[in-house]
């Protein structure tokens, strides 16, 4: 009995010692992560109004520089829809340049593919017929064969 009630003792101590960390770090991380938490906002916050003040600076000095610059901008737009004004009419011509070649590409193939056809035929009934002449041959080869020539 006293043995048992050493090993409880113990057991109590042990779970004690072991649980009065845990409850105490809670209580000091409660009190720690508070004032991090707040500097950490705060950073984040100030970080946040530079890059804004500085989002704002620039949009100022873009604006500016575009009000001073805007016959210089105006005379490079009108520059460059006259460069586009001429590409797009180069690739009009060149569009139904396309279409034509098309057009004759597309009638060549259907020729290329009648002859074809036709050639394929062709060839194929000359095959027959030259197959159909071999097994003729071969039948009188065998014939001959069968009946030797008696020398009179």
């Amino acid at each position: 009995m006293p043995r048992r009630r050493l090993l409880s003792l113990r057991s109590m101590l042990f779970a004690a010692a072991l649980g009065l960390p845990l409850l105490a770090g809670e209580a000091l991380a409660a009190t720690e992560i508070e004032p991090q938490a707040n500097s950490l906002q705060s950073a984040s916050d100030d970080f946040v109004s530079y890059l804004k003040s500085e989002t704002n600076d620039a949009a100022r000095a873009a604006a500016r520089v575009a009000r001073e610059h805007k016959d210089t901008l105006d005379a490079a737009k009108s520059q460059m829809d006259a460069y586009v004004a001429d590409l797009r009419a180069a690739l009009s011509g060149q569009k139904e340049r396309v279409k034509t070649l098309h057009k004759e590409a597309s009638a060549l193939w259907e020729d290329l593919s009648e002859t074809a056809v036709s050639s394929w035929a062709e060839a194929e009934r000359q095959a027959h017929m030259a197959l159909d002449w071999i097994d003729k041959w071969m039948r009188n080869q065998s014939l001959s064969d069968q009946r030797p020539e008696i020398p009179v």
